[in-house]
Formats: C-alpha cells, structure tokens, sequence
C-alpha cells in the first residue's frame, strides 16, 4: 500500500504595489474625483482666450475683490493634476453671489503661457446657498487638458474684470 502526503496548496505571497499599480491607483483615484465634480453639476470647457479677454478690464486684486466681492486666496492644482480648486473669502456677499446666479459672472480662467482657457458651464454652488462675509468658500473645476499646472501664470476673468498673473500651486 502506498501512502501519499497532504500538502496545502500554495498561495501567491502579496507583492508590494510597484510603479504601474501606483499609476493605476492614481489614474482610479483621479477619475473618482472628476465623477465627484460632474455629480455636483461643476464642469469646464475650454473656449478661447482671446474671446474672454477681450473687453475686460484688467484690475489689481484690491479692485478685483471690490468688483467681484471675493478675495482670491488660492488657484490650486489637486487630484493628480485633473483638478482645480479656485478658492475665495468673501468681502461683500451682494458681490459675490453673482458668481453663483449668473453665469457671465463665473470664474474663466485662462493660462497666459498657451492660451487655453477653462470656463465653468454649470452653477458651482447649491442655488440657495448663502455666502458669508468673511467665509472662505471654493470651486472646484476640471483643468481638461492640463491646461493649467504647478507654477502657471493665470489670468481670472469675472464678467468685466481680470485678475492677471495668478501663479497657481499643487
């Protein structure tokens, strides 16, 4: 009679993750982020420069926050680079409202180094939301094509007005 052996079967042993699964990783964790912004209705697209330029009035950010109602505090490039996060505090609420009823008063923001130019299509904000004076408060907006990246100069267009040389940052 012959007697055999038991043995377990074998199991893979888990690898680290290495660059590719990295990459995987970050290219999922990117597309979760623009589903998130297309679930809140924020969406861009890109126009052209010279269109939204054109017949604006260029203004230092004291004037633009007078204009406007809001200070920009940061132009941030997030979510692996797929992102922008236009955040703001609010200096006069009337103002500022105006960037979420109206749609000529939403933020275009154009890279001054090659011209593309990303423009909000959809409301950024709940209709009925109420901005406070001294609230900081934030978009956020699908840099499509990468337009804009870690140290680009941007002009913010706001209806009538431009913030120029706004040096974004990741």
């Amino acid at each position: 009679m012959t007697t055999g052996t038991l043995t377990a079967p074998v199991r893979p042993t888990p690898r680290a993750v290495g660059a590719r699964g990295r990459r995987r990783l970050l290219f999922v964790a990117v597309l979760a982020v623009l589903a998130l912004a297309a679930t809140l209705g924020v969406r861009a697209a890109m126009v052209r420069a010279d269109d939204v330029r054109s017949g604006t009035e260029a203004v230092t950010a004291q004037q633009f926050a007078a204009r406007t109602g809001v200070k920009l505090t940061l132009l941030g490039v997030t979510g692996g680079g797929g992102m922008i996060e236009f955040r703001y505090q609010v200096v006069d609420p009337d103002k500022a409202s105006l960037l979420l009823h109206q749609p000529d008063k939403r933020p275009v923001l154009v890279a001054e180094d090659s011209g593309q130019t990303l423009a909000m299509l959809s409301r950024p904000h709940n209709h009925k939301a109420e901005l406070n004076l001294g609230g900081t408060y934030f978009f956020i907006m699908a840099n499509t094509r990468n337009a804009i990246r870690d140290g680009t100069k941007v002009t913010v267009v706001v209806g009538d007005v431009r913030l120029e040389h706004v040096t974004a940052q990741a």
